[in-house]
C-alpha cells in the first residue's frame, strides 16, 4: 500500500534514447526528406563515436550506410536542379526540400563524406533562380514564403554563394517569419562571419523572446500557422533548430546573444 521512488543513474544524458535510435535505423525510409533526415541523424551520431553509446547505432557500421544514402539521394534531383520527394516525379520540385537535402550534404561534406559537387552546384543554381519568385498574392501564405526563402539564404551562404541581396530583402519581413526561419537567418550571418551587429542582435533577441521557460525546461513556442505544416513545423523541431543555431554560434552568454542559461533547459526539454 505504500508508494515508491525509483532513481536511475547514468553517465550520459542520452540514456533513454535507445528506442528512438532503433526506430531511426530500422524504419523503411522512402521519400527524399526522410532519407536525408535519417542520414543527418546517423552521420551526427556516428561522429560522436564512443562519446555517447546509443544502442543499435554502431559508428563503424553507420558511416558506410550514410555514404550509400547520400549517393542514393542524387536520384531525387530533377533536370532543373531541384529535388522532388520521389525519384522521377519531377512535375514539381520543392525549394524547401532542396534546401534541406543541400543542408544535409553540406554537413556530410564537413564530416568527411563523399558528396557529389556537381549535384550541389546544380542545386545552388536552382535555388538562386527560385529566389526571384514573387511573394504570394494571398498574404496568408507570407510566413511560409518567408520560411523557405530564409532557408535558401542559409544554405546559399553556407555554400559560399553570395546571398546578401536576398538576405537584406527577406530580413525586412522578420515580423512575419516563424522562429525556425529567424534561426536560418542567424545561420546565414554566422556563415558570412558578420560581426555582432544590429541585425544579429535583433534576430537573437526575437529567438530568445520565443523561448518559453517551464520549470527546469525551456522550448520554442513556434508561430501557429497552418501553412507551416508543409515544412514539418512543430515546437520540437523549432526548438532543435534554434538550439543548433545557438550552439554553433559559440556566443552563448556574450553581449547580444542568447543567455547561456537557456541552452541546458532546451536540451532537457528535447530529451523529455
Amino acid at each position: 500500500g505504500f508508494g515508491s521512488l525509483r532513481v536511475e543513474l547514468a553517465s550520459t544524458a542520452m540514456v533513454g534514447l535507445a528506442e528512438g535510435a532503433r526506430y531511426l535505423v530500422e524504419y523503411p525510409y522512402g521519400c527524399a526528406e526522410q532519407r536525408a533526415s535519417r542520414s543527418l541523424a546517423l552521420m551526427l551520431a556516428a561522429d560522436l563515436g564512443a562519446a555517447f553509446n546509443l544502442p543499435g547505432i554502431d559508428p563503424a557500421k553507420e558511416k558506410p550506410a550514410v555514404q550509400s544514402s547520400l549517393l542514393e539521394l542524387t536520384n531525387f534531383q530533377c533536370g532543373d536542379g531541384g529535388l522532388s520527394f520521389w525519384p522521377g516525379q519531377c512535375n514539381a520540385t520543392s525549394p524547401y526540400l532542396t534546401s534541406w537535402v543541400v543542408h544535409v550534404f553540406q554537413r556530410g561534406k564537413k564530416l568527411g563524406y563523399t558528396v557529389d559537387d556537381d549535384m550541389l552546384a546544380r542545386s545552388y543554381n536552382y535555388l538562386e533562380g527560385r529566389m526571384s519568385e514573387p511573394p504570394p498574392s494571398n498574404e496568408g501564405w507570407r510566413p511560409a514564403y518567408n520560411a523557405w526563402q530564409a532557408f535558401v539564404v542559409k544554405v546559399l551562404s553556407e555554400g559560399g554563394r553570395n546571398a546578401d541581396s536576398h538576405f537584406n530583402r527577406i530580413y525586412e519581413y522578420r515580423d512575419r517569419m516563424p522562429v525556425f526561419a529567424l534561426s536560418f537567418l542567424v545561420d546565414s550571418l554566422q556563415a558570412r562571419k558578420e560581426p555582432g551587429g544590429a541585425r544579429l542582435t535583433e534576430l537573437r533577441r526575437r529567438i530568445a523572446n520565443s523561448i518559453l521557460p517551464e520549470g527546469g525546461t525551456a522550448h520554442v513556442n513556434e508561430l501557429s500557422d497552418p501553412y507551416l505544416m508543409w515544412f514539418w513545423s512543430s515546437n520540437v523541431r523549432s526548438t532543435a533548430i534554434a538550439l543548433g543555431t545557438m550552439v554553433r554560434g559559440g556566443q552563448a552568454g556574450a553581449a547580444g546573444s542568447q543567455p547561456v542559461e537557456l541552452i541546458r533547459p532546451m536540451v532537457r526539454w528535447l530529451m523529455q
